[in-house]
């Protein structure tokens, strides 16, 4: 028999409700597609409304479902911000009082509204994911003002919130977005074929860009990473300097807005020189499928999936766009060159398979073409 102080707390039994399904394909490619909009002012053509009160929105070219305000109407235009992508796609409404809506796909044709509402998510918690979990956080608050109607209107967000749209507002104004970590040093002191010295290089010079200062402060006071390391970041140089950056400043707010850009979707970009005079740009962007989020650690690293893309302009090769994915300890490679540095690098595919099974990462795929040529693969 139960004791008598555990049965008088069980409550009645509420019905079930049914589980949001954030991996439907439709959802997953509006994503994508919204993703190189992340923190961009937009604007959005109000094209239809629907029975259940929610628009049928166009920005940038593509259709998109939200709640919109009171006093929206079909053929308008609304200033919109792209503030997040994960878990749905997360629109500032205006350019006031910050007001948030989640956005998914328009519905099929002939779909009834009533039986497919468009969910919006209740507040993140922040703890443990940092900035861009108070930003969904700031999101989610300002969405669920919006199903209060004509209440919205004296509704208030949190300090956090209030902060984030500050300085997303602010990123907005910046005549020239910051889309890329700029390096301040070059990666090796000189020409060099040292892969290893080139991998350690780059290590350092994006640990040391200021991305992920938060992070690296947490570990520092676990124990887990020296002072002089925080010392090489920006943000520590400025404050031993007595500067106090404004989060509002432009330039601080752009790089804010990187900071939350790279969080959020998973998605790193880089540029400085590989060695004096030699320019480089870097992209590495990591993709997990997410049916297999749930594995265990071993498996889920086997089926993640590492995208990365290194651009260059060499003295001899001219431009060079080399564009990698790493899945299961396979490389798969794919460059784009001038036409005669296509044909040396076809020559020379053997000597890099060779090499790239000898360090223990075959070469799965390899394809190089000219510039001009069609590119026919995933970018």
């Amino acid at each position: 028999m139960l004791p008598r102080e555990l049965v008088s707390t069980v409550g009645p039994i509420t019905p079930g409700r049914p589980a949001e399904q954030l991996a439907d394909p439709r959802q997953q490619a509006l994503q994508r597609a919204l993703a190189p909009q992340l923190g961009k002012a937009l604007h959005g053509e109000v094209l239809a409304k629907l029975t259940d009160g929610s628009f049928v929105v166009k920005v940038a070219d593509i259709p998109t479902r939200m709640l919109l305000p009171p006093g929206a109407r079909v053929g308008a235009d609304v200033p919109l911000t792209l503030v997040a992508v994960q878990p749905r796609p997360t629109f500032q409404i205006g350019t006031g009082t910050p007001v948030f809506s989640e956005a998914g796909p328009p519905l099929p044709e002939g779909a009834d509204p009533a039986k497919a509402p468009l969910l919006m998510r209740e507040g993140a918690t922040a703890a443990g994911v940092g900035r861009a979990a108070a930003l969904l956080q700031a999101a989610a608050a300002g969405a669920a003002s919006l199903a209060g109607g004509a209440e919205s209107r004296h509704t208030t967000l949190s300090r956090t919130g209030q902060a984030i749209g500050g300085v997303l507002a602010a990123a907005a104004k910046a005549e020239t977005p910051q889309t890329a970590a700029l390096g301040r040093t070059p990666v090796v002191a000189a020409a060099s074929l040292d892969a290893a010295s080139i991998a350690q290089g780059l290590q350092q010079a994006v640990g040391k860009s200021g991305l992920f200062y938060e992070s690296h402060v947490a570990e520092w006071a676990q124990g887990a990473r020296a002072l002089a390391d925080l010392n090489a970041e920006p943000q520590q140089q400025a404050a031993r300097e007595g500067q106090r950056p404004l989060p509002t400043d432009p330039a601080t707010a752009q790089f804010i807005n990187l900071q939350l850009a790279t969080q959020e979707q998973a998605h790193l970009s880089w540029q400085g020189n590989l060695w004096p005079g030699q320019p480089m740009q870097l992209e590495v962007r990591r993709e997990v499928d997410e049916e297999q989020e749930g594995q265990g650690e071993g498996e889920e690293a086997a089926a993640r999936a590492w995208h990365s893309r290194l651009r260059l302009t060499f003295p001899g090769l001219g431009d060079v766009d080399a564009r990698l994915t790493l899945v299961g300890g396979a490389l798969q490679l794919r460059v784009s060159a001038s036409e005669d540095s296509a044909a040396l690098l076809r020559h020379n595919q053997p000597s890099l398979a060779g090499a790239l099974d000898a360090a223990g990462t075959p070469l799965a795929a390899f394809e190089v073409r000219s510039t001009g040529e069609p590119d026919k693969g995933k970018p």
